[in-house]
């Protein structure tokens, strides 16, 4: 009996002892577990840490990589550039005509010698400039900068130029598809569309071409006399000009360019009267081309055509009215082969006086290209004159153009 009664007192102590040890065991494994978390927490602040550290440290190597790619994309530009800048494009186109025409009677006409200059000024514009010198003596044709890299699809042009009036009005009379200026373009017009001013055009994103152009000259066209261009004069007296031109595809073989403008002077000089008057210039162009995609660049068919409205006040023997004077032209061309062409243009220019009268004449021409830089070429022309202003524009016309040209002289697309 009191050996049992011994074990029993034994047996609850250890049991509260197991328990005791059990608690003890059991906080200290917690103490432990909240030690490693600490720590854990603690080196995953310290990773966290250094991260962010480097995160820093890539974002700074990438602003100065970005800073050193643009850098070497501006370099590489102006590499590009820097040939055609150290060392110009230059051509020469020379012109020459054996005429004889039945009321005025037979000359050697040296029309033109045309040197062409044009380089890239550096990543942001280029420059181009051509000289002519003819029986008149020498003038700068054109000489003007024009932009290549602004932004919103703007392109802007300043100094003297052919005005983006039309579209013959903007070829040199070598590049035309016949041998002389139409005469509606003459009188109407100026002849080329020579201005000393600024344009700023638009390409429109359409699917197709669609560009939109204004422009502010002092004057428009190279014969036209009515302004001084070394004078200065108030703004109202230069020429604004608003034109909008498109290009599609009707098919793979057929295309049309479409285009119409408005040259507007809000006041106009008129020789010995007081008060002027305005004066707006219009024109509406259509340039349709056949090319087959079976055949070559050297056959095809090309029609053209523009047609001119002018109204003015002018001194008339009745006194100063407005007249309002249309005109225009249309020609054809079909090209053979490489070597050979054949065309016909029509032409009907009035008096900007007495719009009444007018000069028609009939003008079917033949092309022999010796080569891409070697042409010549032989029209016949009869003019129904009304107008009496020269009586070389009257009657029967006989002409022979020789045309070459010299070195990098192009105008692309301009005279296809």
């Amino acid at each position: 009996m009191v050996s049992s009664a011994l074990r029993t007192p034994s047996l609850a102590a250890s049991a509260v002892f197991s328990v005791l040890l059990f608690i003890s065991e059991r906080g200290l494994a917690q103490d432990s577990e909240i030690e490693s978390l600490r720590s854990w927490v603690k080196g995953m602040e310290q990773q966290l840490q250094k991260a962010l550290q480097r995160i820093d440290q890539l974002e700074k190597e990438r602003g100065t990589t970005a800073t050193r790619v643009d850098q070497v994309e501006k370099a590489a530009r102006a590499i590009q550039s820097a040939p055609s800048a150290l060392n110009p494009a230059i051509g020469m186109a020379i012109d020459a005509t054996a005429e004889q025409r039945s009321k005025a009677g037979g000359t050697f006409n040296f029309r033109a010698a045309e040197i062409g200059i044009a380089a890239s000024i550096d990543p942001y514009a280029r420059g181009y400039a051509y000289f002519t010198g003819s029986g008149e003596g020498v003038e700068v044709e054109e000489a003007a900068m024009v932009t290549t890299s602004l932004p919103w699809n703007l392109q802007a042009r300043g100094g003297r130029f052919f005005a983006d009036f039309g579209r013959l009005a903007k070829f040199h009379p070598h590049e035309y598809a016949f041998v002389n200026t139409p005469l509606s373009l003459e009188r109407i017009v100026g002849g080329e569309s020579q201005a000393d001013g600024a344009e700023l055009s638009y390409l429109f994103p359409t699917p197709f071409f669609l560009r939109g152009t204004v422009g502010g000259y002092n004057k428009l066209g190279a014969e036209n006399e009515r302004v001084d261009d070394g004078k200065s004069r108030s703004w109202s007296r230069f020429t604004y000009l608003g034109r909008i031109n498109t290009y599609f595809d009707l098919t793979d073989n057929h295309s049309v360019e479409l285009g119409t403008s408005v040259a507007f002077t809000p006041s106009s000089r008129i020789p010995d009267v007081a008060q002027g008057g305005s004066r707006t210039l219009s024109g509406f162009d259509l340039t349709y081309r056949y090319q087959p995609l079976d055949s070559t660049l050297h056959q095809g068919l090309s029609f053209g055509a523009e047609l001119f409205g002018n109204s003015e006040r002018v001194q008339r023997a009745s006194g100063v009215r407005r007249m309002f004077a249309p005109g225009g032209y249309a020609y054809a061309e079909a090209k053979l082969n490489r070597e050979w062409s054949i065309g016909f243009l029509y032409d009907n220019a009035p008096s900007l006086v007495s719009p009444g009268k007018k000069t028609q004449s009939y003008s079917p021409f033949l092309t022999w290209n010796l080569s891409e830089f070697n042409r010549l070429r032989f029209q016949y022309t009869y003019g129904n004159d009304n107008v009496s202003e020269s009586k070389a524009d009257a009657g029967n016309q006989f002409f022979l153009q020789w045309t070459t040209t010299l070195g990098a002289h192009s105008h692309g697309f301009a005279n296809r």
